[in-house]
C-alpha cells in the first residue's frame, strides 16, 4: 500500500479497522506497534498504517468486519472470484494487494454493489 498519509483517525475508528477494542489500540500505540502520525493528538493515527497492521494481523478463515476476501467480495458483488480479481487488477473495484492476495474494504464493496443494482434498475 503506497499512499499519502491521512492523519487523524481516532482509536475508535482504528479499532473497527483492526477488529479489536479501542483499549487494545491504545495498547498497540503505547507498545510502539502502531505509531501516531500526529504526536499527542487524540485523533492522530495514520489510516494507511492502521490498515497495513490490520492486514498483517488477519488470519485465514476468520471473518473480518472491515476487510473482505476475494471469495466474500464475489458473493457481495454476485460475481465469480476470478472476475473480482480481474476487476481489482484493472482498478475497477477498490482493493488492496497484500501478500499476493486481494482484500476489499467492505463498505466500498457495498457502494459498488448498490451502484451495480441501481444500474440494473435503470436499464429496465
Amino acid at each position: 500500500m503506497t499512499a499519502v498519509p491521512i492523519p487523524g483517525i481516532s482509536a475508535k475508528r482504528a479499532a473497527v479497522i483492526l477488529d479489536v477494542t479501542p483499549r487494545y489500540v491504545d495498547r498497540l500505540v503505547s507498545d510502539g506497534k502502531l505509531p501516531k502520525a500526529v504526536r499527542h493528538a487524540k485523533a492522530g493515527l495514520d489510516r494507511n498504517v492502521v490498515e497495513r497492521v490490520s492486514l498483517d494481523r488477519m488470519r485465514p478463515g476468520r471473518p473480518h468486519r472491515y476487510w473482505a476476501t476475494s471469495r466474500e467480495a464475489a458473493e457481495i458483488l454476485d460475481l465469480t472470484r476470478k472476475k473480482v480479481g480481474v476487476l481489482a487488477a484493472l482498478g475497477q473495484v477498490p482493493a488492496v494487494r497484500h501478500r499476493r492476495r486481494w482484500y476489499f474494504r467492505r463498505h466500498q464493496l457495498e457502494v459498488v454493489a448498490n451502484a451495480r443494482e441501481a444500474m440494473k434498475w435503470a436499464d429496465t
